[in-house]
């Protein structure tokens, strides 16, 4: 069992870089920290850093440790404050990571439904894509993630298939390809697309999708960090917009809907993606419940 002083002591390196940045930062000698270093590196039989004139630099065994022990670190204090919580009569909190269409697709409900239902829960959302949602769920900083599922497996990563998703092409009703019959690959290669920032996934599918048909493709004219910031872009008419086809319901009160093509860029399954346990939250399991209810409302509705 790796001792906790210890992985303080270890990560306060990692982060300051040198000895004595560190041992300020911890309030102890630079010799007591070198000492606890050396220890923690005998118990591993392994050495953790690289003594360097600029500072310390990680091994790739340190870099596994440091992985490890900043989750660690953030299970022990949420388990803290969920404890603290629990004496005042609370459920715990929740950090759910949400891909674009979630945020406008049965996901609001479900945060309404757990607010009504468990007063005391405290939920955060935190709005993004694939790339940035990911690694915030590796580190532990979200509990669980609502995103398109097709992304390599993970030994620490499980993943619950839930929906089936199309991207459709989007236009205001001013749009010039709006009124026609028939939008061909060449009209929308012509156009200014709007995405989510950083949502390098979208990208490629619409590299491939236009190189297929050898074009090039015109990629994002405009990047915005929320899906009703997106649409709110092409609601001026100036940009079109690739998207799941749930959040259709959302987009036509703006005054947006679907081109005239006879295919979109990408179909893939949706779920939930959390990290392994060996005994799941209590409060990702609410919430995992509830979303499986509402998405179930939302079929039936169809």
């Amino acid at each position: 069992m790796l001792n906790s002083k210890l992985l303080t002591c270890f990560l306060a390196v990692v982060t300051h870089r040198t000895l004595t940045a560190a041992a300020d930062h911890l309030c102890i000698t630079q010799p007591a920290l070198s000492k606890s270093l050396r220890r923690l590196e005998d118990e591993l039989g392994v050495p953790l850093f690289l003594r360097t004139p600029t500072g310390m630099v990680l091994t790739a065994y340190g870099s596994t440790l440091a992985h490890r022990a900043r989750l660690i670190q953030l299970e022990a204090q949420r388990a803290h404050d969920e404890i603290v919580l629990m004496k005042d009569g609370g459920v715990g909190t929740l950090t759910v990571g949400a891909g674009p269409l979630w945020s406008v697709h049965v996901l609001p409900d479900v945060i309404a439904e757990l607010s009504r239902t468990h007063a005391s829960l405290r939920v955060r959302v935190v709005p993004g894509v694939l790339s940035t949602l990911l690694p915030q769920l590796l580190r532990g900083e979200v509990d669980v993630l609502c995103a398109a599922l097709d992304f390599p497996d993970h030994d620490d990563i499980e993943k619950e298939y839930l929906i089936d998703s199309s991207h459709v092409f989007l236009a205001h009703a001013s749009h010039p390809l709006a009124g026609l019959a028939h939008v061909s690959a060449a009209d929308l290669s012509r156009c200014k697309f709007v995405g989510p920032h950083n949502d390098y996934a979208v990208l490629d599918r619409m590299k491939q999708f236009f190189a297929l048909r050898g074009l090039d493709s015109p990629g994002f004219a405009a990047e915005a960090d929320s899906l009703e910031l997106v649409l709110s872009l092409v609601a001026t008419g100036e940009f079109v917009a690739t998207q799941s086809h749930q959040v259709l319901t959302h987009a036509r009160q703006l005054g947006i809907d679907t081109l005239a093509m006879d295919e979109g860029i990408w179909t893939f399954r949706g779920g939930l993606a959390r990290l392994k346990r060996p005994v799941p939250l209590p409060v990702v399991d609410l919430f995992r419940h509830s979303l499986m209810r509402h998405l179930d409302l939302a079929a039936r509705a169809l």
